[in-house]
């Protein structure tokens, strides 16, 4: 847009050769607000926030969104991760580097789904790199959780096969990245598995560290001293979200602390163009 100028950026992630693919539109006011960072959800891509960053420069904030690992162009298998902890590792290093190229104004940092969980434990550990955080649907629990059963089916073949895709019938849906109503009974999620579009399958390391993330959120929420807004969305077909609510009502620092519930939007908001 005549706002802003196109950025792609590899930013180097760690000492083992990984690179994180940044794309994002810095505004070329000369005065412009805070930048926001993007981190987007399981199964997407930093390209599907495109129409969102577009909005976010013509209202005047630079904006950008990269690839976490096991997505996109970030992985050479996709739908894995080894620990959750890069993840948080990762975006630190973002982090850094639009701090570094807007003259040292830490982002506001915007999580969909899986990705608040991300940018709280960045929020609470490296406090200096981030103005603010949006947790945006942010998924602590699944809207059909599984049970113990397959809990502990999953953490037992993270430690025998960890970069083995979880099949169909075991998989818990983290998200909806296709943007379709999931369906409520087992019939009609089996046909919308088999007749729809494909998506990411995550290995069982994957999906074991984010059961252990989900479960750790609070520890590390509890220690946030910047601002925060939830946005839960009103429609939404992943996740639920009364362990958010409660978590936020024991947050030590109110003042700092704001949760709307948004109508008419499902999971997927940002990249649907309804927020």
């Amino acid at each position: 847009p005549d706002s802003g100028d196109f950025y792609q950026h590899l930013c180097p992630v760690d000492h083992h050769y990984n690179f994180t693919a940044i794309q994002g539109l810095r505004c070329k006011a000369p005065q412009s607000n805070i930048p926001i960072l993007l981190i987007h959800d399981v199964g997407e891509r930093a390209d599907m926030y495109w129409e969102c960053m577009k909005f976010l420069c013509d209202k005047g904030h630079s904006s950008y969104s990269y690839d976490q690992r096991g997505h996109g162009t970030n992985s050479d298998l996709s739908g894995h991760l080894d620990r959750f902890q890069e993840l948080v590792a990762d975006v630190l290093q973002v982090a850094s580097w639009l701090r570094h190229n807007h003259n040292g104004q830490s982002p506001i940092v915007v999580g969909q789904g899986y990705g608040a969980i991300v940018a709280t434990e960045l929020a609470a550990k490296h406090p200096q790199f981030v103005t603010g955080i949006v947790l945006a649907a942010p998924t602590l629990e699944l809207a059909w959780m599984p049970g113990p059963l397959k809990r502990w089916i999953i953490n037992v073949l993270a430690e025998l096969l960890p970069r083995v895709k979880v099949p169909t019938g075991l998989h818990p849906r983290f998200s909806n990245p296709l943007h379709r109503v999931v369906g409520k009974t087992m019939a009609t999620r089996l046909i919308r598995s088999l007749i729809g579009p494909s998506q990411l399958r995550l290995t069982f390391a994957f999906a074991r560290e984010l059961f252990e993330a989900m479960d750790q959120f609070g520890r590390y929420f509890n220690s946030i001293k910047k601002p925060v807004l939830i946005l839960k969305p009103g429609e939404d077909e992943v996740a639920r979200f009364e362990s958010m609510d409660q978590i936020a009502a024991a947050h030590p620092d109110k003042q700092n602390l704001v949760s709307r519930t948004v109508t008419n939007v499902h999971h997927n908001g940002f990249t649907e163009g309804s927020l």
